[in-house]
């Protein structure tokens, strides 16, 4: 019995150690192919579907970078200069690009989920179809951006300038708008159900209606 016992013991704690030992390579891996990405985007700007998970590049110079379907899920890019890159299909769920530069990019189809986006300045952008849900915006810059049939649920966009801003089918179910500068945005089909627009510059905005808003053009 006690042989039988031990034997048993044994294997377990063989087959823990090979366990252990499999994942710990597996790790290894994930961290050397990550640090070899992250390398060549700081080299070449250009990562194309490669994994950056998690990576440290606040400040970064990345600016032109092609990133289209790069995972950087909960990656750290504040202050980084990202701006005229392409990231179509890139999932930045969890990131960090507060206060980063994002002018002129391309976000379309890209998945944004909880970022901190707060500060940035993603002026004449083109974010089409991304997913921003519970996204932070608050006092960005995002003048003349095309945030057409985005999500953009529960996302915290106050104090955010879109004047001249595309929201045309854009799902701003529960957002923020407290301060925003919506002057002569176009926000057509857009979804604003539970949304307080009290607060917010609408001046000569097309609301979902297709009307004109002259809310706040009495500050002008």
């Amino acid at each position: 019995m006690k042989s039988t016992v031990f034997t048993y013991s044994v294997t377990a704690i063989a087959g823990s150690l090979l366990a252990s030992a499999i994942v710990a390579s597996v790790t290894s891996s994930a961290q050397a192919q990550n640090a070899e990405h992250l390398q060549s985007l700081l080299t070449n700007r250009t990562c194309q579907r490669c994994v950056l998970t998690e990576i440290d590049a606040k400040g970064a110079d990345l600016r032109e970078s092609f990133l289209d379907v790069a995972d950087l899920r909960k990656s750290t890019l504040s202050g980084a200069i990202l701006a005229f890159s392409t990231m179509y299909y890139a999932d930045f769920r969890g990131a960090d690009l507060s206060n980063s530069d994002l002018r002129n990019t391309f976000f379309i189809h890209s998945d944004l989920i909880q970022a901190n986006l707060s500060g940035t300045n993603a002026r004449n952008s083109r974010w089409k179809y991304a997913d921003l849900t519970d996204a932070n915006l608050q006092n960005a810059n995002l003048i003349d951006i095309e945030l057409v049939h985005a999500k953009l649920n529960r996302a915290d966009l106050s104090n955010a300038s879109l004047r001249n801003a595309s929201l045309y089918g854009a799902d701003l179910t529960g957002a923020n708008l407290k301060g925003a500068d919506l002057y002569r945005a176009d926000l057509t089909n857009a979804i604003v159900t539970n949304v307080d627009l009290s607060q917010a510059n609408l001046c000569r905005a097309t609301m979902p209606d297709g009307k004109i808003s002259m809310q706040g053009c009495g500050m002008k």
